[in-house]
């Protein structure tokens, strides 16, 4: 330990991680002085809710793709103060447990794996499946997407809308183009229909627009 604990205390109030002279930002679940997982920090409080989550994910879609998402129901359409505010404190939690995760959107269905699927009201045919990097004191999130909860997958063009369609089925139905936007969440494809090249934006794998170029 250097001469003097202040790097130490800031290194355990997660100020900075620290081992011997190297130094840098804060790790939310890696520690680089202990060389182990820890818990995240911070974590989400418990007087977040689905509600906020669900404005969360609508708002990243709306970054994503701006003017593209569909106008949600109330009271999301025009959300209270109270629950945008909650939403950006969602936005800036990362690689949280999932544990943490189930203790406010309730139990996840496994999809597998490593896999712990969510429903939430505005996308009734859908989970949002939550990818886990699985570790000795737990899962911590690393991915989300869409995948189908209900009904059936596209059968003809009429069925390409927003909200109704998964990135993986329009693939099998269109075989659609590489993504042109290098981003694992954010898939902007091209596809033919009719003879005419049209464009589709996914956001966590689920349609959110279609264009003709």
């Amino acid at each position: 330990m250097p001469v003097g604990d202040e790097l130490y205390r800031r290194h355990e109030r997660r100020e900075i991680y620290f081992t011997g002279s190297c130094m840098g930002g804060p790790e939310p679940w890696w520690c680089w002085s202990c060389e182990r997982f820890a818990d995240p920090e911070p974590r989400p409080p418990r007087t977040l809710t689905r509600e906020g989550y669900q404005l969360s994910l609508l708002d990243d879609m709306r970054d994503m793709a701006p003017g593209a998402v569909l106008e949600p129901p109330a009271p999301y359409d025009d959300p209270p103060a109270g629950l945008v505010e909650e939403a950006g404190r969602w936005r800036v939690l990362r690689d949280q447990k999932i544990a943490d995760l189930a203790a406010i959107l309730g139990e996840p269905v496994s999809g597998g794996p490593s896999l712990h699927r969510f429903a939430f009201p505005l996308w009734p045919d859908f989970w949002l499946e939550h990818t886990t990097l699985d570790t000795e004191i737990g899962g911590y999130v690393i991915g989300r997407k869409f995948v189908r909860r209900s009904g059936t997958p596209m059968r003809s063009v009429d069925e390409m809308r927003p909200w109704s369609v998964l990135l993986s089925e329009a693939r099998d139905f269109f075989g659609l183009g590489e993504n042109r936007m290098p981003n694992a969440i954010w898939q902007v494809v091209p596809f033919e229909a009719g003879g005419r090249r049209m464009e589709a934006v996914f956001v966590f794998d689920l349609l959110q627009h279609v264009s003709e170029v």
